[in-house]
């Protein structure tokens, strides 16, 4: 995660250089301005008491309120709740959302947790960082793998300790509590939705089809919409393998074949390797595996128009390079992944308007937003003469600097 956090400074170095900002912008950017770990005692159901660890980081507030994610993850680091804090700012300043980046949660494995543990450790949570979030300081808003449950007992939580104060500005709620229905698959509808604000724009006058890389949780959910559609899904893969058909797949077949373990290779005749389902033409190949996909050598053998990242660091920066010489159009996850921010800010907006959107309405308005960053990374990408993926940062890093300027921080 070091070497993420560091690539990621080093990225933002370069594009603050290019954009004429002084070292002092960089210097302020490149780590959170308020950063807290936190040590909370929690009684077990055994009667221990575990010490469990705990973060919520800023990565400043010039646009005067920041919003970001918890996380419960026995692998979570404070470099990577610094790294993530920073990118919901540029995600934000992407998506034309006033808010900064913040991100944070709990060293802990929730499926070996019970019930009433959870719920001590969220609330333990709260009590460790009220004084530093809050309805016009910080919005704690769910991550996909956090239950609306423990949002609420976060809710109740800082309600209990701040009585004067609406709790409401926590999003990620249950419905009956002031959430947004489906917030569970937000991530997956913005990913569609970026999908769909791209195709338009493709300059090939053939649809050769789209290759979905990995078919868990997101990638089943993309294939299927995809499908339903009427967009031509020519590849799907599994970790053991493959399927291609240049005419396109039978997706609902192929998902209903798919074995407990994920996989749809093993019950389906003909498929072929990673390697070479790397290797087929399309106009579009969609990462949606966990972990570094793209390497040196793969890159070198790809031969997909565009290129959706849809999980952080699944491009090596070497690979990345080569992607761009050979004028592959990479799109980062700092503009594909902003399906969540979208609707924690149409939640957090209910709130403060005191109104509540339609399901059609927030399908409408997620799309708008979307389509319109889209459009927005474009034209910097034409007029910069620069490739979508670095456009997506130079939005983003732009709107933070110009910030900071007008206020007269730097």
């Amino acid at each position: 995660m070091q070497k993420a956090y560091t690539h990621l400074q080093e990225m933002m170095l370069e594009i603050l250089k290019k954009l004429g900002y002084p070292n002092e912008v960089y210097q302020f950017l490149k780590e959170p301005t308020m950063s807290i770990k936190v040590r909370i005692p929690v009684r077990m159901d055994d009667d221990t008491v575990r010490i469990f660890t705990g973060y919520r980081t800023k990565h400043h507030d010039v646009f005067g309120i920041t919003q970001g994610n918890v996380h419960f993850r026995p692998d979570l680091t404070e470099e990577e709740v610094s790294q993530l804090a920073i990118l919901r700012s540029v995600k934000t300043s992407n998506l034309q959302i006033p808010l900064g980046g913040s991100s944070g949660g709990v060293v802990c494995d929730i499926r070996e947790l019970s019930f009433h543990e959870l719920e001590r450790i969220c609330r333990g949570y709260i009590r460790a960082i009220h004084q530093v979030i809050g309805p016009e300081i910080d919005i704690l808003s769910s991550d996909a793998s956090m239950d609306p449950q423990l949002i609420a007992w976060m809710m109740d939580e800082y309600s209990q300790l701040n009585p004067h104060t609406d709790p409401n500005f926590i999003a990620g709620k249950p419905y009956v509590l002031g959430g947004i229905k489906n917030k569970e698959i937000a991530i997956e509808k913005g990913i569609l939705s970026t999908i769909q604000s791209l195709i338009p724009y493709s300059n090939h006058q053939e649809s050769q089809g789209i290759m979905i890389h990995g078919i868990g949780q997101v990638g089943s959910y993309l294939a299927s919409e995809l499908y339903r559609l009427g967009y031509k899904i020519i590849g799907v893969s599994d970790p053991q393998g493959a399927i291609y058909n240049s005419s396109g797949l039978d997706i609902p077949n192929i998902l209903r074949k798919k074995d407990s373990f994920g996989l749809v290779t093993k019950s389906i005749p003909n498929s072929i390797a990673l390697d070479e389902f790397m290797q087929k033409e399309c106009d579009m190949l969609v990462l949606t595996a966990k972990g570094e996909q793209i390497k040196t050598i793969i890159a070198e053998q790809i031969n997909a128009h565009t290129i959706l990242e849809t999980v952080t660091h699944s491009v090596e920066k070497s690979a990345l390079k080569i992607l761009m010489d050979k004028n592959i159009s990479v799109i980062p996850e700092v503009l594909t992944t902003t399906g969540g921010i979208i609707y924690s800010y149409l939640e957090w907006q209910e709130y403060k308007r005191g109104i509540k959107y339609t399901e059609e309405e927030i399908e409408t308005k997620l799309h708008e937003i979307i389509s319109n960053a889209i459009r927005q990374v474009r034209y910097i990408s034409q007029n910069k003469n620069v490739n979508m993926y670095m456009a997506s940062y130079m939005v983003g890093l732009k709107k933070q600097a110009e910030a900071i300027r007008f206020r007269g921080w730097i």
